[in-house]
């Protein structure tokens, strides 16, 4: 029988170093026995991020339209990878809120309300314009000489009728994000990243070219008031711009419901489509 040290001194007997066995926790060993199921594929990571980004393509180019059921057969049928990776692929998509659950259909793309909209525009308006002023406090000729460029080229894209337009209005605003200082701000709107784009995409889709070119004109004041340190009149302008984006996709939400246009459509509906 062997004792542990604390029981060989009860019993009154010598302590024996050697004749005495430790157990140590399973961390304390020195060699580890490596679990091959605890490693990180990294094929496996790259094909569900491509699985991911092609399926969130689709829903941002209305390839799937909003309140669509979401069968994952038909998805591994048009992505070419396994079920496993499209429901990965669709819960990390669920987690960006651009598809929901519901009960007696499964998953489906969101179907934004006005209500959403409007709570998305509510916390862009707090948090971006703390974001804006910030970022105005240490601006220099290099950021606005970006900012102008961008939207040099968001107008290009616009003139062309091309989606690139919402790309470069997107980068121009994580421009104002990511140089505000605040990175619990930054999180709390990467949060929304999808759903912010998505709307975006609505709105590039269903308004005109002299739209595009009115948020381009907005945008651009909000640029020359940063370069000359006016950071009211900068924030004044580009809360207009973002209360403009909320009633016309608010408008847009409306005016569907109004005209009984049903979005719930099947895949068979959209290939006829």
């Amino acid at each position: 029988m062997i004792l542990s040290p604390a029981s060989s001194v009860c019993a009154g007997l010598p302590v024996r170093a050697s004749k005495v066995r430790v157990d140590r926790p399973p961390h304390f060993t020195r060699r580890r026995n490596w679990n091959l199921k605890m490693r990180v594929r990294a094929d496996s990571e790259t094909f569900r991020d491509k699985a991911t980004n092609t399926i969130r393509e689709a829903i941002m180019s209305l390839h799937y339209r909003p309140g669509e059921a979401l069968i994952e057969r038909h998805l591994c049928e048009e992505t070419g990878v396994s079920r496993t990776l499209v429901r990965e692929a669709l819960r990390l998509l669920e987690a960006e809120g651009l598809v929901r659950r519901e009960n007696s259909r499964g998953l489906v793309v969101t179907e934004l309300s006005p209500d959403e909209v409007r709570d998305i525009f509510d916390l862009r308006l707090i948090l971006e314009a703390t974001l804006l002023r910030r970022f105005i406090a240490k601006a220099n000729k290099e950021d606005t000489e970006k900012m102008s460029r961008l939207l040099d080229q968001a107008l290009v894209a616009a003139e062309k009728n091309s989606k690139d337009y919402t790309s470069f209005i997107s980068r121009f605003v994580h421009l104002i994000w990511t140089g505000g200082g605040n990175a619990m701000a930054v999180q709390i709107l990467e949060s929304l990243r999808s759903r912010i784009n998505y709307v975006r995409v609505m709105l590039f889709r269903a308004t005109t070219q002299d739209e595009h070119r009115i948020t381009i004109g907005l945008l651009r004041l909000v640029t020359q008031s940063v370069a000359d340190g006016e950071t009211n009149a900068a924030v004044d302008t580009y809360c207009r711009y973002l209360k403009r984006a909320e009633d016309r996709a608010i408008g847009i939400i409306e005016d569907r419901k109004a005209s009984g246009r049903d979005t719930r459509v099947s895949k068979k509906d959209r290939k006829k489509g």
